[in-house]
């Protein structure tokens, strides 16, 4: 009677197959598992910038001058435009700050002291978070007038006084190196309160 088996040779073949097998699996899941990760972190991102962009164009919209009187936009440069609007629907207008920072679209919200003039405390700035995985670069462009694809932006350092449109810009990429792709949205804003100013 003949003894059949499995010899040395046969096992570690089969041992280094399994094995070779699991590896490839085990990376298989990992990147279905980042990909997964990294497609879900840039649809929320997508979603908050969307509901950014659509704030922004209510907010620049109805922007006027400030309690104390100051002129309805503060600063305006590729990263940053502060202004002044009624945010809350009170009556009284806040100022309203949206710059980047880092990889970071933030807000910064200061609600108006009621003392003789009406004051603005840097200090009483409440920041907030609003879109996560910008790419850096620009997000505010300024036009005196007009659609963008007719004028030409106005130059840095840009005079607030000429300011009538703002186009608003924004990219959102989790990690350029690996998919998915980035996606950039935008939008124009005529600024109502200004037209016909200049």
């Amino acid at each position: 009677m003949t003894n059949r088996g499995f010899t040395l040779i046969e096992i570690l073949i089969a041992m280094a197959l399994t094995s070779a097998i699991l590896v490839f699996a085990t990376y298989f899941m990992v990147d279905i598992s980042n990909l997964g990760t990294n497609l879900s972190d840039k649809l929320g991102a997508e979603f908050e910038l969307q509901l950014t962009l659509g704030t922004m164009i209510s907010e620049i919209r109805s922007m006027g001058p400030a309690g104390n009187g100051a002129y309805p936009i503060a600063t305006a440069t590729t990263t940053t435009f502060t202004f002044y609007s009624d945010i809350d629907g009170d009556g009284t207008f806040e100022q309203v700050r949206y710059f980047l920072q880092g990889t970071t679209l933030k807000k910064g919200v200061i609600h108006p002291i009621a003392t003789q003039p009406v004051q603005y405390p840097p200090a009483n700035e409440v920041i907030s978070d609003v879109v996560h995985y910008m790419t850096p670069g620009v997000i505010f462009t300024y036009y005196p007038a007009g659609l963008p694809d007719e004028m030409t932006p106005l130059a840095a350092p840009v005079n607030i006084s000429q300011i009538r449109l703002v186009n608003i810009i924004g990219t959102i990429d989790k990690d350029p190196a690996k998919p998915p792709p980035a996606t950039t949205l935008s939008t124009r804003v005529t600024i109502r309160n200004l037209r016909g100013e200049i």
